[in-house]
């Protein structure tokens, strides 16, 4: 393409120079016709020298106009060229930058097309699967969302009924140690007097202990609570109801049978745990005996060893309340739990066990619970 135009500008160019180069020669032929007239006038021949000195003269004029007016034509034609040249050079820098701009509009053009073709597979897909939805299903799952939404907030609403009895028992807790160490300083004064054996010091230390006892209690409720919410929202992420396990009767040949009212862990956190029995049915066995966990389906949870017997009234001529255990082969991923059942079954050449407390008092002096 750029041959072609250099090629039809070095033609004009030709073409404006024969133009000059004929006007040239008509205007020298003009002259010479008017040269000759003038001397065809004049008579003799003095003035021939002057007429051929004027004649040359007219003709180095003509000729160094003729040679300027080329010069300028060149220089006009080459000021031409390069412009052309110029302006094809912006013309194609132009064009390949389209080129480059319609090769990009081309591939986005591309990707549209195919994002577009996934979308009409993915919509398609899902016409299909929206076709074979039971509306009756999703009713169904719609009300259970909403009784797993309700029992969720009861759970919630018992999480934080439990914290704050909490809260209440721990300053009861602190109010009646305060009073026990008041009264005990009240006693320090007293001659030959045993604080320990005195009925006010006695019901303060009654009332603390029932008060431990209770924010114990409350504490294992708290995070029984706690582990049944942590379920309850894993279940309803995972999009189903939780499983409700059907509590199954104790068999009726247990000799022995209590169930779990306090659960707290010793100084370790992969220690045994500390159990308190309570609702004691059939006859206690001794201190040091294993017994067996059970869950509400009669499932063995993990084996425990009797520690501690508590008397009532702390009267060891009385007969047991309530047992201490120690869990021997608990495991982390089903801890005991408050409200798991705590079975004895004797066995043949065994006899009978402690149900009046009359143990060894050494014995006796353990601690369940932690304490």
């Amino acid at each position: 393409m750029r041959r072609m135009i250099v090629a039809a500008v070095a033609v004009v160019a030709l073409f404006a120079a024969g133009c000059q180069d004929n006007e040239a020669r008509n205007q020298n032929a003009k002259l010479q016709a008017e040269l000759d007239a003038m001397k065809a006038k004049q008579s003799g021949g003095s003035n021939d020298a002057l007429i051929a000195l004027l004649a040359n003269q007219n003709k180095s004029a003509d000729s160094g106009s003729l040679d300027r007016k080329l010069t300028s034509l060149a220089e006009d034609i080459n000021a031409g060229q390069d412009k052309i040249n110029k302006k094809l050079e912006d013309t194609e820098s132009s064009n390949k930058k389209r080129m480059d701009d319609l090769e990009d509009r081309l591939k986005q053009v591309n990707d549209l097309q195919s994002t577009i073709s996934n979308l009409k597979t993915m919509i398609e897909s899902l016409e299909t699967k929206v076709k074979n939805v039971d509306p009756n299903e999703v009713l169904n799952a719609q009300k259970e969302l909403i009784n797993q939404e309700a029992d969720l907030r009861m759970e919630k609403q018992a999480r934080a009924a439990a914290e704050a009895q909490i809260e209440t028992l721990k300053k009861q807790l602190a109010d009646a140690q305060l009073e026990v160490e008041t009264v005990k300083g009240e006693m320090v004064g007293l001659q030959g007097s045993d604080i320990s054996k005195h009925p006010d010091y006695k019901a303060l230390e009654a009332e603390n202990r029932k008060l431990k006892s209770d924010l114990k209690n409350a504490k294992s409720d708290n995070d029984n609570l706690t582990r049944q919410y942590d379920a309850m929202v894993e279940q309803l992420k995972k999009g189903s109801n939780p499983v409700v396990e059907e509590p199954t009767p104790l068999p009726d040949d247990y000799d022995f049978s209590g169930s779990v009212t306090e659960v707290s862990k010793g100084s370790r956190p992969d220690g045994p745990s500390y159990l308190l029995i309570a609702s004691l049915k059939g006859t206690v066995p001794a201190i040091g005996t294993e017994m067996v966990v059970l869950d509400a389906t009669q499932t063995p949870v993990c084996r425990v060893k009797i520690v501690r017997h508590y008397h009532f009234s702390d009267n060891e001529d009385l007969p047991v309340e309530e047992v201490g255990c120690q869990t021997i082969d608990e495991k982390a991923t089903r801890p005991v739990a408050k409200g798991d059942t705590v079975a004895y079954l004797k066995k043949k050449d065994e006899t009978g066990g402690d149900n009046s407390a009359k143990s060894d008092p050494d014995k006796n002096k353990g601690s369940a619970g932690g304490d």
